[in-house]
């Protein structure tokens, strides 16, 4: 009889055991269920645009192709495009040959897209000099000074203060001296003219690029001198600040805008850049949001990867979902035209003969083409290693996944409450680093009214295509 009691025992301990892991625990199971809810209401407005400030692997023998990706087969709204330091390098002699490669852009972009708008931003003006004018000037090639104006704006002086350059030659170390904001706002109606002249408005227009030059309190000048010296017919453009090389330095900039003085109207849209990692993307969003104001990324930097780095392209793209998350309601690509095999940021690569289309340009064109000019709508998120987003346009819900762990996700819950009966048929494009740039494309089913269940694979990135019904 003892004998019998303990093997009894041991029977009941061992499946105690298992319904208390969960094999047999129906509550236990649920507790561990991985949820992922998109929000019944929608967020910001959002605005997407493509970089073509820099040129250096734009190919004039496919200028058509190449802006048919950019704004064609992609529905961006704008083009970044330089405001070139080279036309009036010296005060008062004008070079319009200047523009000849960025007018080519623009008139290939505008037959691809007659609605694209265009976003103005100075070059940095160490690139209108040769390597030797370089090191004629500035005592090396590469000790060329950061501004985005030309130097009889911005002017710079020579310090007894010396560096080392990598080649081991020591050179003097320049300051910033005299900003003559006169002939900046001058220097900025004379671009607005000539592209008038040549056919073209522009709709956006950066006050600076990186460089802290410029204070609130300048584009507030800007914003009224400006309209006074525009050709009859020339449009103002939306003036956006400071576009400062960290989201710190935005942020900073921001918390020195004095209203009472009206400076906040000196500015229509404020920017930041992510060149460098300082600063918190929540805290520059909020900080703009107290101004009424609309926040972007006119450089997307660290979103990165080659031709031969899909995973890495796609990983990285990270960066696009917690800006998104943050609040931002416009963001632009950085280097968009890269060379052949890729680098970077660059998204289209080619050579003379030849394109390329990136991984990170395959994601880009769906977000955008799904979302550009709809709205980010708030969304759960299960963990750390799990970023998510979501976008509603046209009656379409995009909702994507992005799992950096290598560790899958199985049989994950989505559900969509408030958003009426949805569609049975939800299409779906994954990628990963076994797939094609494109990604790989296949069908779910809803379950229920408001949801549906899907694996999600380690270091794989997800878009869900859902239909609304109404």
């Amino acid at each position: 009889m003892g004998k019998t009691k303990l093997i009894a025992g041991v029977i009941l301990s061992l499946f105690l055991l298992g319904f208390k892991i969960g094999f047999a625990n129906p509550e236990q199971q649920k507790n561990d269920e991985i949820t992922i809810t998109v929000s019944p209401q929608n967020s910001q407005r959002v605005l997407f645009g493509i970089d073509a400030e820099r040129l250096w692997f734009w190919r004039s023998s496919l200028k058509d192709q190449l802006a048919d990706l950019a704004v064609g087969q992609m529905h961006t709204s704008y083009v970044r495009v330089g405001i070139n330091g080279a036309y009036e390098r010296e005060k008062g002699i004008k070079n319009e040959a200047a523009y000849d490669k960025i007018l080519e852009v623009m008139t290939a972009m505008r037959k691809a897209n007659p609605k694209i708008h265009f976003f103005a931003s100075p070059r940095p003006i160490h690139e209108a000099y040769t390597r030797e004018e370089k090191a004629e000037i500035w005592g090396h090639r590469d000790n060329g000074v950061f501004s985005p104006f030309p130097i009889w704006i911005q002017e710079w002086k020579k310090t007894i203060k010396t560096r080392k350059m990598k080649d081991g030659t020591v050179v003097n170390r320049w300051v910033k001296g005299e900003f003559d904001v006169d002939a900046w706002v001058q220097y900025y109606a004379d671009y607005l003219n000539l592209m008038h002249k040549k056919g073209f408005d522009i709709t956006y227009m950066d006050a600076t690029n990186e460089q802290s030059i410029v204070q609130p309190k300048h584009t507030k000048y800007l914003s009224e001198e400006l309209p006074k010296k525009l050709n009859k017919g020339v449009k103002m453009p939306k003036i956006i600040a400071p576009s400062s090389w960290s989201t710190l330095g935005a942020t900073k900039w921001l918390k020195s805008v004095d209203i009472s003085k009206g400076e906040d109207k000196g500015f229509a849209i404020v920017a930041s850049h992510n060149t460098g990692k300082e600063g918190e993307l929540v805290d520059f969003v909020n900080e703009v949001r107290k101004l009424g104001k609309e926040a972007w990324n006119s450089e997307l930097h660290q979103w990165v990867g080659s031709m031969k780095e899909l995973k890495r392209e796609i990983l990285t793209s990270e960066i696009f979902w917690e800006h998104m998350r943050a609040g931002y309601t416009g963001i632009d690509t950085w280097l968009f035209y890269g060379p052949l095999n890729g680098q970077g940021h660059t998204m289209i690569n080619s050579s003379w003969k030849k394109i390329n289309r990136s991984g990170k340009y395959e994601i880009f064109r769906q977000i955008v083409n799904h979302a550009n000019e709809g709205n980010y709508v708030a969304i759960s998120r299960p963990s750390d290693e799990v970023q998510t987003g979501a976008f509603i346009k046209d009656g379409i819900l995009s909702v994507w996944v992005l799992n950096t762990s290598v560790t899958p996700l199985k049989s994950v819950k989505f559900e969509i409450p408030g958003r009426g009966k949805l569609n049975r048929k939800i299409e779906v494009v994954k990628w990963h680093d076994s797939l094609p740039r494109a990604g790989s494309q296949s069908i779910t089913k809803i379950s229920g009214d408001t949801q549906f269940f899907n694996d999600i694979d380690g270091e794989s990135l997800y878009f869900f295509k859902i239909n609304l019904e109404g």
